[in-house]
């Protein structure tokens, strides 16, 4: 399916990865509502950077049912409407996995919800808009999801769960929606400075091409599952056969 004249909705669309997404749906003909949370600047700079015309910034706390709620209304009165939803923004919190202590229970509670709740509280928000238009939602799931790895424990269980959460809506808002999930592996951007060089070096002996996920090629797998309307349930992994090494 062709993304021309589409409206995108991109949560955690000004900077690194969800940047990538705005950039690569705007150059197949979608208009774009880069959302942000804090940095208008950069959100403007991102959509200033796009392809064609009518894309707009749009400020939203993610990690509240209300500014959910909030953001999706004002895409919705800003673009006319919506076509598709990439759900990217996520959280995390640095902690060994040889600690099993390392994370406190307000940060696994954090996890949970930046990296679970934020996405259904997004679909229930956007469910009627989405079932008119017979759109997509796609959520930004990770490798670290898929088998123990990435920044913690906490991190990697909320990924882990946000891949199911993918079946479980696909399932509920089927037939009028397709619901799938991106799984990256580690890319170098703002988020992998909390990583150091030797476990930067770890991640890439781990994987079958010995590098990091490229970001524009992560972005490229978003927009190649929103123009599929025969695949709904799935997580796409676009790791460099990460854990296969």
């Amino acid at each position: 399916m062709s993304l021309q004249g589409k409206r995108a909705l991109v949560t955690g669309g000004s900077r690194g990865l969800g940047a990538a997404i705005c950039k690569v749906l705007a150059e197949r003909g979608a208009r774009v509502a880069v959302n942000y949370s804090a940095s208008p600047d950069r959100a403007e700079e991102t959509r200033a950077s796009l392809a064609g015309q009518g894309h707009v910034i749009i400020q939203g706390d993610v990690f509240t049912h209300e500014g959910v709620d909030a953001l999706v209304a004002g895409t919705i009165k800003a673009l006319g409407g919506i076509d598709f939803i990439v759900s990217n923004a996520g959280w995390t919190k640095f902690g060994p996995y040889s600690d099993i202590k390392a994370i406190a229970d307000e940060d696994w509670d954090r996890c949970w919800h930046r990296n679970v709740m934020a996405h259904l509280w997004l679909a229930q928000a956007a469910e009627e808009e989405l079932k008119k238009n017979h759109g997509s939602l796609v959520i930004s799931a990770s490798a670290a999801g898929l088998r123990p790895s990435g920044s913690s424990m906490a991190y990697s269980v909320s990924k882990a769960a946000s891949s199911h959460l993918t079946k479980c809506l696909a399932k509920s808002l089927a037939p009028n929606v397709t619901v799938n999930a991106v799984a990256p592996g580690l890319m170098m951007t703002e988020w992998s400075a909390g990583f150091s060089d030797a476990q930067v070096q770890h991640a890439k002996n781990n994987t079958l091409l010995k590098q990091t996920t490229g970001v524009e090629d992560a972005a490229g797998a978003f927009a190649a599952v929103l123009e599929n309307r025969s695949m709904t349930g799935q997580t796409i992994e676009v790791s460099c056969g990460m854990g296969m090494a």
